[in-house]
């Protein structure tokens, strides 16, 4: 495995942690639950909430649920990325995929009475309103996407490249 994209790995997955639990925990002390703060007006705000539950507030009353599931995705993350290719792109897409699932699980064992703390808002009217996010949740999204995009575009086109030799 090359060191670089293990560095690219850890490093990312360490930023997440780090930038979403500042910003998580600037959240609880300067917000106000129920008390948006407009940042573009119409279009994000600030907004303070607590998710016991899972994307979009389901299952609220399965917190042990989710650690377990939270510990089984970080052991899977990491057995990904040993066994991985070693690209750029695969590392820092599965490094936010484990920072974001760490940065969740923190809130879920560390702050277990009120759960993962959300304060993204984004929303357009006219359109159904979004779920307040917080970073480790857009961590993940971002994460998946890299993934995805190393997965069915660089390997198809290693692949179809090797074909072609």
């Amino acid at each position: 495995m090359d060191v670089r994209n293990s560095i690219w790995f850890y490093s990312t997955a360490l930023d997440v942690i780090l930038v979403d639990q500042l910003t998580k925990a600037l959240a609880r002390s300067y917000l106000i639950p129920g008390k948006p703060i407009p940042v573009i007006p119409g279009f994000f705000d600030l907004k303070l909430e607590f998710n016991k539950g899972a994307a979009f507030g389901m299952f609220p009353n399965w917190a042990p649920l989710f650690i377990l599931v939270g510990l089984v995705a970080i052991y899977a993350i990491v057995r990904l990325r040993r066994s991985g290719t070693g690209s750029h792109c695969l590392s820092i897409g599965l490094g936010m995929l484990l920072g974001g699932a760490i940065g969740n699980l923190v809130d879920r064992v560390v702050f277990s009475a009120r759960g993962v703390t959300d304060f993204l808002d984004f929303h357009v009217r006219g359109l159904p309103p979004w779920p307040t996010f917080n970073i480790a949740d857009a961590a993940i999204v971002v994460g998946a996407i890299l993934v995805v995009v190393h997965v069915y575009v660089i390997e198809k086109r290693r692949s179809e490249t090797e074909v072609e030799s």
